[in-house]
């Protein structure tokens, strides 16, 4: 990547493209990691300062750490969708603008380590930032699972960190041609939430769920090539938009620090159960629509279907996808749960065994 960096023009923040740094788990010990950035100065004597961040992670599962599914631990999780979609993009990007672009702030494209970890790798730059810039972080881009986009809109997540989000992809679909819809729900998604957590606006393109995510079927010929064109473009609208714009970005987001585990030190807790559902990101409504049901899975053998709404868990309301994975947690391999789905008109009660992640 650093080396890819260089090629398209990009400069380092110091004397290379490296932000080194060590983190503690409770599991695996001490260990290094690196982040590999790099940045087109700003030219604007009063805006250079403040930056604008393309970020998207590099890490992936390797043999399934720290998130694996049964059955397939041991076996490499290539991760072409989640997220060498992401870095192919930002790399695309840097060979695009870095000799072209003459931004007034200055934009910075973060490779970051440790994301399937716990944001591990942008919540330490975001923390060290002040070691870099004399300005504050204006805004955050990132990229994280673009590789399946095919004939769908492209997923705008937390939107609701600033109000005028909504009004810049307006702007992208009507410039480029490329529909977007903008998700204002709060999401524990990716590398945008570190940013989230110190107020700095910050949002995440996605393409949508796959069956092949975090799975070893998550390989680069199931890629949408022309969607990956199609998410670059849009990405360089916005990226050289925001850093060309005199007015404030106003955050709208949760309260600065309320989303965050201060100081994690374990990979972050996914929850060990499956109903074998792909919930659907782009549902505005209450509740949790699926978009699809794994073959096999203890979805489909207690009659889950796509488009079923899930309203509650064992009589307990799910107003949106984050609330609904929180409660999944609680469970273990094998409890028997009540969900309450809306079918169409009609309000059905369905009885899951719940399988293994």
């Amino acid at each position: 990547i650093a080396a890819q960096f260089k090629e398209a023009g990009l400069q380092p923040m110091g004397k290379d493209y490296f932000q080194k740094f060590t983190h503690d788990f409770k599991d695996k010990g001490r260990m290094n990691l690196t982040n590999v950035i790099g940045m087109i100065p700003g030219t604007d004597a009063q805006l250079k300062d403040e930056v604008v961040v393309v970020s998207a992670h590099y890490d992936h599962l390797g043999f399934g750490w720290p998130d694996v599914h049964k059955g397939d631990e041991g076996k490499i999780h290539p991760g072409a969708d989640d997220n060498a979609s992401g870095i192919s993009c930002i790399i695309e990007l840097a060979r695009n603008m870095a000799k072209t672009v003459k931004p007034k702030r200055s934009i910075v494209f973060l490779a970051c380590s440790g994301e399937e970890a716990g944001l591990i790798g942008s919540r330490y730059f975001v923390e060290h930032r002040k070691e870099y810039f004399k300005g504050e972080i204006f805004a955050d881009l990132n990229l994280d699972t673009e590789g399946s986009l095919f004939d769908t809109k492209i997923l705008v997540l937390n939107a609701n960190s600033a109000k005028e989000w909504k009004f810049i992809f307006m702007g992208t679909d009507y410039t480029t041609g490329v529909k977007s819809e903008v998700i204002d729900k709060e999401l524990d998604a990716s590398d945008q939430v570190s940013f989230i957590e110190a107020g700095i606006p910050a949002v995440q393109l996605f393409t949508g769920p796959t069956l092949n995510y975090h799975r070893p079927t998550d390989t680069y010929e199931k890629i949408d090539g022309k969607g990956l064109v199609k998410v670059a473009i849009v990405s360089k609208e916005v990226i050289e938009y925001l850093a060309d714009r005199e007015d404030p970005m106003h955050y709208t987001g949760p309260a600065v620090g309320l989303q965050k585990d201060k100081a994690p030190a374990v990979a972050k807790k996914n929850r060990q159960v499956s109903t074998g559902s792909v919930p659907d990101f782009s549902y505005g409504g209450s509740g949790v629509r699926i978009s699809s049901v794994i073959p096999g899975s203890a979805g489909e053998k207690a009659g889950l279907q796509a488009n079923d709404v899930i309203q509650a868990v064992d009589g307990v309301a799910t107003d949106d996808l984050k609330a609904y994975s929180d409660m999944l947690k609680k469970y273990q391999p094998g409890d028997t749960i009540k969900l309450k789905v809306l079918r169409g008109n009609e309000v059905k009660s369905l009885s899951i065994v719940l399988g293994e992640r």
